[in-house]
């Protein structure tokens, strides 16, 4: 009797405490930090975040935090500084006594070796799977050890998250051997204006084409659409900024279209807002996708989308709600869908209205942080409250 109560009281004394929970992120640093900004509502957590994707990405300092969580930023890079940062990493993690880990699934070996030596200890561990199987063209690595990389990680896994429903039929084709829980846990939304600053209103016909300019991305098949929007007298400005093979290959052509800007350059967070702001529509005309950080940008300034119907994006954007869809690779399909927006305010104001309530509903990272609560609870053995 007195084993029985000693137990009792052990499992009613852990559930009293709040749950512990350390974020690896390598990459996604605006993503991660917004997700431990919604988990800080109901956990204590430790963020650990490379330097350099911290330096690169949003202001971290303008993102709104209601609830204190803990920050280490490490040089987590493959070159010198990372002898230190890396152990640093391990250390960070280890000293908080987490109750769950939760990681980014990145295949490089510094992160699939960091899995590897956090295993021993048992804790654990949550893995969101970002892309289940790599791009058709360009993006994610495909290499064999890349894919071995994949593999050590998702092995160690408890539970894998993914961005929809579509990502979890595809990791379940990539993994079909995994054995723990997979769940739908969508991507929030990024570049989110800072608090207090007043959006701006979008230049009049403005098409934004941004990200990191892969041929799956669909380059080629906007500038088709563009190419058309132009016969047919539509009035529009289209702006392509980033960076990426696709610039170099479609540059030319690109630079002969009198509505085409480009801006093949490293765009500060700041400007990288202002574009964003500065669209009417923001287009994702890509030929495969899983989710897109440009859709939860474009959802985070309340700009609607014409994108393609493939992936997880339909998971997100629904036709003729919060953005038009159109089939993969059919550039007049895309330009007919642009056309609409451009040329109708009562649909652009729809959609643009559509876009604030998909950035307030499913994409609100408290509303996020909140789904991974039962998955985090039946991992450390707790009552969910």
């Amino acid at each position: 009797m007195d084993a029985l109560m000693n137990s009792s009281a052990q499992r009613s004394l852990r559930n009293s405490k709040r749950l512990r929970v350390a974020i690896y992120a390598p990459h996604f640093a605006e993503y991660s930090y917004r997700l431990a900004s919604g988990l800080a509502h109901h956990c204590d957590v430790r963020l650990v975040l490379n330097a350099k994707d911290a330096n690169q990405q949003w202001e971290l300092a303008d993102i709104a935090v209601a609830a204190p969580f803990e920050t280490r930023i490490r040089d987590l890079s493959l070159r010198r500084g990372g002898a230190i940062g890396i152990p640093a990493s391990f250390m960070d993690i280890i000293s908080f006594r987490p109750d769950v880990i939760h990681c980014h699934e990145v295949p490089e070996i510094y992160t699939s070796k960091l899995v590897q030596l956090l295993r021993p200890f048992g804790i654990p561990l949550v893995l969101t799977v970002h892309d289940a199987i790599p791009h058709s063209e360009g993006g994610s690595g495909t290499s064999p050890r890349e894919d071995a990389w994949r593999g050590r990680m998702r092995a160690a896994a408890s539970v894998v998250t993914t961005h929809g429903e579509s990502c979890i039929a595809d990791f379940r084709r990539a993994s079909p051997d995994f054995k723990g829980e997979t769940v739908s846990n969508m991507h929030g939304v990024l570049m989110v204006p800072p608090a207090g600053r007043a959006a701006s209103a979008p230049e009049s016909a403005r098409i934004l084409f941004f990200g990191r300019m892969w041929a799956y991305k669909g380059l080629d098949v906007f500038i088709d659409a563009i190419d058309m929007l132009a016969k047919r007298g539509v009035a529009h400005e289209a702006i392509v900024a980033g960076r990426g093979p696709e610039m170099t290959r479609l540059g030319a052509r690109m630079e002969a279209m009198p509505t085409v800007k480009t801006i093949n350059a490293y765009i500060s967070p700041a400007d990288t807002g202002r574009l964003f702001q500065s669209a009417t529509v923001v287009a994702l005309p890509y030929k495969d996708a899983t989710q897109s950080g440009v859709l939860a940008s474009a959802y985070g300034n309340f700009r609607p989308v014409v994108a393609s119907a493939t992936g997880g994006i339909p998971d997100v954007v629904t036709d003729g709600v919060n953005g038009l869809l159109v089939p993969p690779g059919d550039a007049t399909a895309l330009a007919d869908a642009l056309e609409r927006v451009l040329t109708s305010k009562p649909l652009a104001a729809t959609l643009t209205e559509g876009a604030q309530q998909t950035a307030a509903g499913i994409l609100n990272w408290d509303r996020i942080a909140e789904g991974l609560l039962g998955s985090y609870h039946r991992l450390a053995g707790r009552t969910v409250s």
